[in-house]
């Protein structure tokens, strides 16, 4: 029996017993079970294969862009569905997003080569699903922006997804060893995730891939030694892509470019060792929640089982645990202590992490300013974005674990199960959006030698240009050389103060773009962050005070029935005993299953 199973019994049994509340929270965490699956993010610089890769995996040519070379700050979440699909999550468009055509996934995620713009500036999220036994089997892809270079900002926000990832795919090809950028990233990622695969691609365009290979190897021991044992699969992407469209017409050439190809061993691999091990982790998980509901339930039967048997002392033991709610009733001010304690410990945690991360994006700054020139500037502006949605979405990240950490405190000290349930949202600021990503200036071209003359020889009239040609054929020196040298270097002078001129005002654009964003985020963000922690404190307090009332109605109903119990005849009281025996037994076997998910006893 699988846990979603196991679940589902187990709601079917709290609603035959007349607990709706169990009954609801068990339905809810079967679908959540099995609608899980194993996310698996897909890393390495732009120009590796990254998406090439995933079109391959999935044996679906085309499916994502693969010729836009552009970070973007999007990620790209590739799911299984029945049907082919494509969804993108606007600013406004609420969690579901809009529906988009697979063709449209490239103008939705990627930006504009040319202006350097995305084309839909409000676009948060794009998400892809089709058919696909790969993804069948419990996966999710997310192909993310590139991570080296001056991409930082985008390094920054594919770390922060790492923190809900289960595996990291990095990709890298036989073209050269690996980047310092990409040793750095694999270092912090080691902090994030603890299952990394590698894929080394495009071995079909570079022979000496396997040199590469056993250099990229020494520099994960040296830089990432907690990967040093990760497999490594050497793939190409265009072959297995050839073989899939080569099926129907050629299959003993599809068949050998499959074998070529190399991603039989890279495909066992996602499906047995992370999708697997996912689903074992999340239904050991699910197994431990059922465990805690199925106490409830069996507490409660014996309860039961003891109030039909007209047991003297049950009646003074429930008013005894009445008691005991009462006071944390009229001692609210106790646990609301823990709570507000618990959250001020948060807010000084989450604003240790605000302020080492201001400070890193006030050194990426500094650093980002000293490399711009004018064909890099929207790049480094559009990452220098991403940086800052990095630190909101580690914020976002600290804010909801911590909240779940202190309201699961808060309940085990009174007693109200359940309270692990936040949906306060955290939006992205608004203020922090207002900022247009920089144009690309465009090349100016180098004019042609006349242009150049009246650029550089205003002086130089049409008469005068005559008169001089003429004292240069007099003295036999040929004009034509001697003009097309001076326009050359003169070209050449001109070319380069442009290029000294775009620089100049591309890096003083930059650096006045990030001096803005910087002080909208000091101003904006630890407020927003502030507030959404205002509200989910709020919800715990709402959420606890319906428990304890839930309880309250519990055991106010469970002294009645003691009561009535004990005025009831034996005839009357078998039947109903009997079949609580019956329910408990049905209980205590549903907890013997779930002990087995979990490797333990139950009730250890």
């Amino acid at each position: 029996m699988d846990a979603a199973a196991l679940l589902d019994e187990v709601a079917a049994v709290a609603e035959r017993l007349g607990d709706a509340s169990v009954a609801e929270r068990a339905r809810a965490e079967a679908c959540a079970v099995a609608s899980h699956a194993a996310r698996v993010v897909v890393v390495g610089e732009k120009k590796r294969g990254k998406s090439s890769l995933v079109n391959a995996l999935l044996e679906a040519p085309g499916l994502l862009p693969v010729d836009v070379d552009i970070a973007t700050s999007v990620h790209v979440t590739v799911y299984a569905a029945p049907q082919p699909q494509a969804r993108a999550v606007l600013e406004d468009s609420g969690p579901d997003g809009i529906a988009i055509g697979l063709e449209q996934v490239a103008e939705y995620a990627a930006l504009d080569p040319d202006t350097m713009e995305m084309a839909h500036p409000d676009v948060r999220e794009v998400s892809v699903g089709v058919p696909s036994p790969l993804l069948e089997a419990g996966i999710e892809l997310i192909d993310t922006p590139g991570v080296g270079g001056l991409v930082s900002g985008h390094a920054a926000l594919t770390l922060a997804a790492l923190s809900l990832a289960d595996a990291l795919i990095f990709v890298v090809n036989g073209s050269s060893e690996l980047t310092a950028s990409e040793c750095a990233f694999l270092a912090q990622a080691t902090e994030r995730v603890a299952t990394v695969l590698f894929v080394l691609t495009q071995t079909d365009k570079y022979p000496k891939w396997r040199q590469v290979l056993a250099r990229d190897q020494a520099l994960i021991t040296q830089h990432a030694p907690s990967f040093a044992d990760a497999p490594w699969f050497p793939v190409s992407s265009r072959e297995r892509l050839d073989a899939v469209r080569l099926r129907a017409s050629a299959p003993d050439r599809a068949a050998e470019l499959e074998r070529g190809a190399g991603f039989g061993s890279l495909t066992e691999a996602l499906t047995s060792q992370i999708a697997g091990r996912a689903g074992e982790l999340r239904d050991a998980n699910a197994a431990w929640t059922a465990r805690r509901m199925l106490d409830k339930l069996i507490q409660v039967q014996q309860q039961r089982i003891r109030s039909l048997s007209g047991d003297p002392a049950l009646k003074d033991e429930i008013a005894a645990q009445r008691a005991r709610l009462n006071e944390c009733r009229r001692a609210s001010a106790n646990w609301m202590r823990t709570l507000d304690q618990g959250f001020h410990e948060l807010s000084r945690e989450v604003s240790l992490l605000y302020t080492r991360g201001y400070a890193k994006l006030e050194g990426t700054a500094d650093h980002l300013a000293t490399e711009v020139n004018a064909s890099t500037a929207t790049q480094i502006a559009h990452d220098f974005e991403a940086g800052v949605r990095a630190l909101w979405a580690e914020l976002e990240t600290a804010t909801r674990a911590g909240a779940v950490r202190v309201a699961t405190k808060v309940a085990e000290e009174i007693g109200a199960e359940g309270v692990d349930a936040l949906d306060v949202d955290m939006p992205y600021p608004e203020e922090l959006d207002q900022f247009k990503v920089l144009r690309r200036t465009k090349e100016e071209k180098v004019p042609g030698m006349a242009g150049v003359i009246d650029r550089y020889f205003p002086s130089l009239t049409g008469l005068s240009l005559t008169s001089m040609t003429a004292h240069l054929v007099l003295a036999a020196v040929n004009p034509v050389f001697i003009l097309g040298a001076g326009g050359a270097v003169a070209a050449t002078m001109l070319k380069t103060r442009q290029t000294k001129e775009k620089t100049a005002h591309a890096k003083a654009d930059v650096a006045r773009y990030m001096r803005e964003i910087l002080i909208n985020v000091r101003t904006e963000m630890p407020n927003a962050q502030q507030n959404a922690m205002a509200e989910m404190r709020e919800e715990i307090k709402q959420v606890i005070s319906d428990r304890l009332r839930t309880r309250d109605a519990e055991l106010e109903a469970a002294i009645a029935e003691a009561t009535q119990n004990q005025e009831a005849s034996e005839r009357d009281l078998a039947p109903r005993r009997a079949a609580a025996q019956v329910a408990l037994q049905q209980l205590q076997q549903l907890a013997g299953r779930a002990a087995q998910l979990t490797g333990g006893e139950f009730g250890e």
